[in-house]
């Protein structure tokens, strides 16, 4: 992917995802984003994967959520929502059919690593290292805050905000909820 194309994707997000909610919006993105940058300097993996495919990867992760509202359904189908809004995304920026592929495969499966365990290491570097960026800033201090502000938004957010505590349990035993669980020693250096 070239600069140019996930700079088109950048900006494509960053203004489609301007009226949704700090869950979900480009900050959320730009920390998936930064998430996963850091895995691959950790695994020292730069020559095994395209960053700027990988970071627009992190980008559209969640853009189902600029056509549907967060929900319990929506959580639990989130994977099918992203199949039908996607790819008339993706085709406006001209990727070839392997960047393509590669993008979209990591969007569908970047879903339920916590709580359930559902781990991506039959897919793509890409898939297990979105899927694994989503899961370290869902379980993290600003998105735990962050959803106790906005639990009035939706019914769902105040449905997720009872499990806040869950949380906490979930950076205890993080390893078991990510692809590449040898990345939280380093993570803990910091």
């Amino acid at each position: 992917m070239t600069t140019n194309q996930l700079q088109k994707i950048d900006n494509f997000v960053k203004k489609a995802t301007q009226k949704l909610d700090s869950q979900h919006g480009y900050g959320h993105l730009i920390r998936v984003k930064k998430n996963a940058l850091q895995i691959v300097d950790i695994l020292k993996i730069n020559s095994k994967i395209d960053p700027n495919l990988l970071q627009a990867a992190c980008f559209l992760h969640d853009i189902h959520f600029i056509k549907y509202k967060p929900s319990l359904k929506n959580w639990l189908t989130e994977s099918k929502l992203l199949r039908q809004v996607l790819p008339s995304i993706v085709k406006q920026f001209n990727l070839n059919e392997s960047d393509r592929y590669i993008l979209s495969e990591a969007v569908y499966n970047h879903t339920f690593s916590f709580p359930t365990k559902r781990l991506n290491q039959k897919y793509s570097l890409y898939a297990q290292i979105v899927q694994d960026a989503d899961t370290l800033d869902f379980l993290s201090e600003i998105r735990i805050l962050d959803l106790k502000k906005n639990k009035n938004k939706f019914k769902f957010y105040r449905f997720l905000s009872l499990f806040s505590g869950l949380a906490k349990y979930g950076r205890k035993r993080i390893k078991n909820h990510l692809n590449l669980p040898e990345i939280i020693d380093y993570l803990n250096e910091d």
